[in-house]
């Protein structure tokens, strides 16, 4: 995920920025963070490579948040804005650019527990609607939602991804497609295969298999099963199919 936050006070662009580090690192999400005390140099870096999230003080001494929020939408208008102001009442002007979130500065302990809160909404929005481009033959990429992931399989120099609706076949290290993928949804059952839990409907202990919902077995590595166990329970527990 990459980052940015963009607030021309430095003592709060430091805190703000140690603070979605932390919040992202407890959460074991894959990150770089950006700081910026200019809106202009943040829409320069954000129109080469776009950034994912933007943590965006509305009042900067370049160019007005709101302003800026514009580019931002126009360059990627997936990034996701979180505005971060003293001024509270510009909360309803901020609805026009869609943000994700509003946050009104406050003590740092105030600020440090909207920060965290509004990550962990932030990440599982992302993650219900997370999508992975998969490079194919002739330079040519497909963006595949990862709700319709049923599973990933290697095979020899390749990888079969299964989807609900087709198979999908690509190049690629299968540790590093699983960087890639949700955390709270994917886990790797063996070491050729990852599964998405959404589609597990039970374990074979005995047999070591995970069933699938259209009785499809996978197996499952016992080297690899506790950990799976483990984080399907979290799955039940905590997010609907």
């Amino acid at each position: 995920m990459k980052v940015a936050v963009c607030d021309d006070n430095k003592v709060s662009l430091e805190f703000i920025s140690r603070k979605v580090d932390e919040k992202l690192t407890s959460l074991n999400v894959f990150h770089e963070i950006s700081n910026f005390e200019r809106g202009m140099d943040f829409i320069s870096q954000h129109e080469k490579t776009p950034f994912d999230v933007v943590f965006l003080d509305i009042r900067l001494p370049d160019i007005d948040g709101f302003e800026a929020a514009k580019h931002i939408k126009m360059t990627y208008d997936k990034t996701q804005i979180i505005f971060i102001t003293t001024e509270s009442a510009l909360v309803y002007e901020s609805f026009d650019y869609h943000p994700f979130y509003f946050i009104p500065k406050g003590k740092p302990k105030y600020l440090a527990e909207k920060i965290g809160s509004v990550i962990g909404k932030l990440i599982d929005e992302i993650n219900d609607n997370w999508t992975i481009c998969l490079d194919l033959p002739h330079n040519e990429k497909k963006y595949v939602d990862s709700n319709s992931i049923i599973y990933i399989a290697s095979k020899s120099n390749y990888i079969d991804v299964v989807c609900k609706d087709e198979n999908i076949r690509i190049r690629r290290k299968l540790d590093d497609i699983l960087k890639e993928l949700p955390e709270k949804s994917f886990v790797r059952i063996h070491n050729r295969c990852i599964l998405n839990m959404r589609y597990l409907g039970r374990i074979n202990h005995g047999r070591n298999k995970a069933i699938l919902y259209d009785e499809t077995e996978l197996d499952i590595s016992r080297s690899y099963k506790a950990d799976l166990v483990e984080k399907y329970n979290v799955f039940l527990r905590n997010f609907s199919r």
